[in-house]
């Protein structure tokens, strides 16, 4: 069980690291990363609750040692004793329980240091895990804040260039329109004078350009005949 909740956390770890190291580019990638990031913390806090229960053993291992080394040491001072009262026979008996009691100790010694080593090794792993995957998940965070400027950006640039695009299109517009405008002007132009040649109109103003008919429009025209009319 402690072996698949490490491999479990330390392999989001690394999965997550890895990706950060790595440019992060879309969403996708930072959800990944968002999941990773959640198992490991679910690993984490698994890790955590075994812990607790190592600690646990360890406490009870620790006391039964405190209990065997008490027991021991107060089976010597009897054996002493029984020694100075001359009951070596008793004195025996009473190593043999020592004896018994010495191996019963040395194995529970051996499973409290057991236990107690493996609890500081999980400390010292979950210490590295929690500062991991806080430094992972901070860079989590400015990626997921370069991922939105860098958005930003692309759309900035796409609506700029959106922008230019529209302009050039309308100016392209304006031309057209402009020449459709003109070529109309000089059409009418021409429709114009073709009207004035088949009426007259063109030779009479080209004569009258030219001096040879007087322009009874004129200033002069209509003072000359004013005059005439006040000479009546």
């Amino acid at each position: 069980m402690t072996q698949s909740i490490w491999s479990k956390l330390f392999t989001a770890l690394r999965g997550g690291a890895n990706e950060v190291g790595e440019s992060i580019v879309d969403q996708q990638a930072l959800r990944i990363l968002d999941q990773e990031i959640r198992d490991a913390d679910s690993a984490l806090a698994n890790a955590k609750r075994e812990l607790v229960t190592i600690m646990a053993k360890h406490k009870l291992s620790a006391d039964r040692v405190s209990e065997y080394n008490a027991k021991i040491k107060d089976l010597e001072s009897k054996a002493l004793a029984a020694i100075q009262a001359n009951r070596e026979d008793l004195a025996l008996e009473v190593a043999e329980a020592i004896s018994t009691l010495t191996n019963e100790l040395d194995v529970e010694q051996k499973q409290a240091t057991e236990f107690g080593g493996y609890a500081e090794n999980m400390r010292k792993d979950i210490t590295k895990a929690e500062s991991r995957i806080k430094s992972l998940r901070q860079q989590v965070d400015m990626a997921k804040a370069r991922e939105s400027v860098q958005k930003a950006q692309v759309s900035a640039s796409i609506a700029s260039g959106g922008a230019n695009g529209k302009l050039e299109t309308a100016v392209g517009t304006l031309n057209r329109l402009q020449a459709k405008q003109q070529q109309r002007a000089a059409e009418l132009e021409a429709q114009d004078q073709l009207a004035d040649a088949s009426t007259g109109t063109d030779l009479e103003r080209k004569l009258r350009d030219a001096g040879i008919t007087p322009d009874a429009g004129s200033a002069n025209a209509i003072l000359e005949r004013l005059k005439q009319k006040s000479a009546e």
